[in-house]
This record gives C-alpha cells, sequence and structure tokens, in this order.
C-alpha cells in the first residue's frame, strides 16, 4: 500500500507520511552535508539520493489518496513541485476536514 495511488488517505495517513518524509530529508541533507570528495564519505551522496528516492513514490502516491479522499482531481499532486505552494498545499491537505466539492 506504500505506493499504491488507488483509494482514500485520511489526515492521519497524511500526517504521519509527512512527518516520516520529513525526518527522511532530514536524514538525507545531514547525509550529504558530511561528504568530503578526499575519503570513503563519498559514499554518503549515494546513501543520500536512494533515501530520497525511495521517500518520492510513497510520497506522491499519499498526497494523490490524500487529494481523492478530498474529492478532488489527483493531478493537484503537482503543487509539490511549486517552490513556496508546496508548503501552503501540505497545510491545507493536512487541515482540511471535508471534501473541496460536494458530491
Amino acid at each position: 500500500m506504500y505506493s499504491s495511488f488507488s483509494g482514500k488517505s485520511g489526515r492521519i495517513e497524511y500526517g504521519i507520511y509527512f512527518l516520516f518524509n520529513i525526518l527522511m530529508c532530514y536524514l538525507a541533507l545531514n547525509l550529504y552535508k558530511n561528504v568530503n570528495l578526499n575519503n570513503e564519505k563519498i559514499l554518503n551522496i549515494f546513501y543520500s539520493c536512494l533515501i530520497l528516492l525511495l521517500t518520492f513514490v510513497p510520497m506522491q502516491a499519499v498526497t494523490t489518496r490524500r487529494l481523492r479522499a478530498l474529492n478532488a482531481n489527483g493531478t493537484f499532486v503537482v503543487f509539490n513541485f511549486v517552490p513556496l505552494l508546496n508548503i501552503v498545499f501540505v497545510i491545507f491537505l493536512l487541515l482540511a476536514k471535508k471534501p473541496i466539492i460536494a458530491e
């Protein structure tokens, strides 16, 4: 279910995924910060990229499922890629209770 784009996702599930994503991004940035090209810590670049790639698809999937739970179009996931707008978008998805469009 981690990378499943079908179904719906509630606020709690989205919040847990978002918190996990923030923690993994922090870990990746911390690894990247310690990179030194003159020693064996060059592998930290690989591990940083691996962490980011492994968390990318599940986060996009849970965002799509959260949009589906709000009866919004799943293509609004594009807002995740717009700087500054993505922060407002995530806060909206965390706080929205009722469907956007009435059925």
